[in-house]
């Protein structure tokens, strides 16, 4: 048992140890009714048009960034290009095309982020490779990627590269023998692609392994299972497992250096929950396909207990974004914010619709998809000051 060297109390009832050189920070939760009002009541700026066949008319964004010059770049997946805006919303300029040459997209970008030296830096996820532009669109050079990796999460400061590794073998049955568990190598890259240290091995998604009428074995992700997710918080590198309100941030070089805990006992899904479910998802279809889309899932098994949460998000002033898991994925999503030590300043509610993609200091850069399947992306002002 790790000896506690010191503890002290904050505000929102939080308690701080250090534990091997290990800070440990274990927080009370908060009123679920309470929010912190830092959002604007509308967005400052929103990107997107229907059928307008110019620039703005966005498909399958994976990510945006804003630059200090005001300029707003994203991944446009659809068309495998960068898509850069003025601080008005006017097209500036387009970056890239479908491909397989230097400064292209196999698969459309997935990650655009900042690069030191005033460069911006895409990723090629179809092409294994990570893209350099400078600010004016001209491309640099190509960052060949170990082609195992399942994805590059966020860029460091320096430029390495924060990953999740490919599936490694220890697989595992799940409170049920029909509940199945991988694990994932979780590391960091060096500039020049290379892996340069690891953070362990983590679960990923939950899934539910069934006999088809052939024989054949099949999964396919629960729809209540667990997995792990991670984000860069200021300088370190957070990962965490949906299984227990607990976030490990490590140094670069792979050392554990804060944990970060929020009390409360995972909540176990009810069978008419996940009955519930898929009556909501065959809802509409004719008798037949209801009655033998019902029968594949009738013998699923229930998981250990809800995620406690869906995404962690590191934003640019150091706080960490936690968004509490939601049933069914409806209603508003919900975010606790821990400041940069990892004490709770409370509960923040984003606007309706919108999925993050950038927190900023006083900003959010979020997207939007309409009931026709338009994609809008939005910068809405926050003022952490509110409340």
């Amino acid at each position: 048992m790790p000896k506690l060297r010191r503890s002290q109390s904050y505000g929102l009832g939080v308690v701080v140890a250090d534990s091997a050189g290990v800070t440990i920070v274990t927080n009370d939760p908060v009123a679920p009714d309470s929010r912190l009002p830092w959002f604007s009541e509308h967005p400052a700026l929103s990107i997107g048009s229907v059928d307008s066949g110019e620039a703005d008319e966005l498909f399958r964004v994976r990510d945006a960034t804003l630059l200090a010059d005001g300029r707003i770049m994203i991944a446009n997946a659809g068309s495998s290009e960068i898509k850069v805006f003025n601080a008005d919303g006017s097209h500036s300029g387009t970056w890239g095309r479908q491909g397989e040459g230097p400064g292209e997209f196999s698969r459309g970008p997935s990650v655009i982020a900042l690069w030191p030296g005033d460069s911006i830096a895409a990723l090629d996820p179809g092409g294994h490779r990570m893209s350099l532009f400078d600010m004016n669109g001209n491309h640099g050079r190509e960052i060949a990627l170990d082609p195992t990796l399942l994805g590059v999460i966020d860029l460091l400061p320096d430029g390495k590269m924060f990953a999740r590794g490919s599936l490694l073998v220890n697989r595992r049955a799940t409170g049920s023998p029909d509940l199945i568990r991988s694990d994932l190598e979780w590391a960091v890259l060096d500039v020049d692609g290379t892996r340069d240290g690891s953070f362990g091995e983590f679960p990923a998604f939950e899934d539910w392994a069934v006999s088809t009428p052939d024989g054949d074995m099949v999964e396919q992700p629960h729809p209540f299972g667990r997995s792990t997710v991670g984000t860069l918080w200021g300088s370190l590198l957070a990962i965490g497992v949906q299984d227990s309100y607990e976030i490990k941030a490590f140094a670069a070089d792979g050392s554990l250096v804060r944990i970060v805990r929020r009390e409360g006992d995972p909540r176990k899904p009810a069978q008419a929950e996940l009955d519930e479910l898929f009556a909501r998802r065959v809802a509409g279809r004719p008798a037949e396909v209801r009655t033998r889309m019902l029968n594949m899932v009738r013998d699923m098994p229930l998981v250990e207990s809800y995620p406690v949460f869906e995404e962690i998000v590191g934003d640019r002033a150091g706080y960490l974004w936690v968004r509490e898991y939601r049933m069914f994925g409806e209603g508003p999503a919900v975010w606790t914010v821990f400041d940069p030590e990892g004490r709770i300043q409370g509960l923040v509610e984003t606007p309706p619709g919108l999925d993050v993609l950038e927190i900023g200091e006083d900003y959010v850069l979020g997207l939007v998809t309409d009931d026709l399947g338009v994609e809008y992306v939005q910068l809405w002002a926050l003022s952490r000051e509110a409340g």
